[in-house]
């Protein structure tokens, strides 16, 4: 069985014609999807407790102590929710984006048919807890 790169939802809305995803189209599906993922709060889906990530508003707030567990927190989210990316790592990136946001870089390998490549994502969590990819 060959593994799609697309989400579920991508998948059954696609039409006959439209098989297949090039590699930017690729990177934008993920990117939506990290979106939904990152933010969704963790408890707040009735099908999925686990689905989504904690409230991140303290580290915005002025607790930064806690990046290193928002870090992990970030990778076993992506992990478990976004199977077409492997080698997931995250890293705090202190004042990045002024006093009030906090930001983190996410970096993953993604495989597409024969070749692999290497992705990376700029997260921004504003004082809302609301999370921005670009």
């Amino acid at each position: 069985m060959t593994q799609s790169h697309e989400t579920l939802f991508q998948r059954l809305m696609q039409t006959k014609q439209d098989a297949g995803l090039d590699r930017d189209a690729l990177r934008q599906s993920i990117l939506q999807n990290l979106e939904r993922i990152l933010n969704s709060r963790a408890g707040m889906s009735i099908a999925c407790e686990s689905y989504g990530i904690p409230d991140l508003t303290q580290i915005v707030n002025g607790v930064p102590e806690r990046a290193r567990e928002i870090e992990r927190a970030l990778e076993k989210c992506i992990r478990e929710y976004e199977p077409r990316l492997t080698h997931v790592e995250v890293e705090h990136v202190p004042n990045a984006h002024g006093p009030m946001t906090a930001c983190f870089k996410v970096r993953a390998g993604v495989s597409s048919g024969k070749s692999a490549e290497d992705l990376w994502f700029e997260t921004v969590v504003v004082s809302s807890g609301r999370v921005r990819l670009t």
